[in-house]
């Protein structure tokens, strides 16, 4: 592991690199997705992302987001709506409760994907995985004043 990543890795629990997280790296994340600037590619160490796009529960618009995943068999993968341990839960999540049906973009290939929550039981080997590729999400769930949703998205 370089000097970027073990550097992140310990400030990954910090409420400053929450903040930088949602503030800063996802959105320039979205800007330069795919390109060598993008921050989940900082120092050659790159991170499990992916983008969600989803149907806007309100807006019924396209909503995308980049999210981290642990892959969980047959071509489906998890994600975790644990908005950095905010107190809601994200929109994206809203979104998904709505409308199941979304798009999933991995190393530039697109998949129609059909969300479902995870049972406790996936729940707890899913989160075994995500602790390992983000320390931070062990305090998120430390700190999040509601049950962080585990979502399994599973291709069409």
């Amino acid at each position: 592991m370089n000097l970027y990543a073990r550097v992140t890795r310990k400030l990954a629990k910090t409420s400053a690199m929450r903040w930088t997280l949602s503030k800063v790296l996802m959105p320039l994340d979205m800007r330069f997705k795919g390109t060598r600037f993008a921050p989940s590619t900082f120092g050659g160490q790159r991170v499990p992302l992916c983008y969600l796009t989803a149907t806007g529960a309100a807006s019924g618009e396209p909503r995308t987001v980049p999210l981290l995943y642990v892959p969980v068999g047959d071509g489906a993968v998890a994600v975790v709506a644990s908005n950095f341990g905010g107190e809601r839960h994200p929109a994206w999540s809203a979104n998904l409760d709505a409308q199941p049906r979304a798009t999933l973009e991995i190393d530039g290939t697109t998949h129609d994907v059909a969300a479902r929550r995870a049972n406790n039981e996936e729940a707890a080997a899913i989160w075994e995985r995500f602790d390992h590729i983000w320390p931070g999400y062990e305090r998120y769930r430390e700190i999040a004043p509601r049950e962080i949703r585990v979502y399994v998205l599973e291709r069409c």
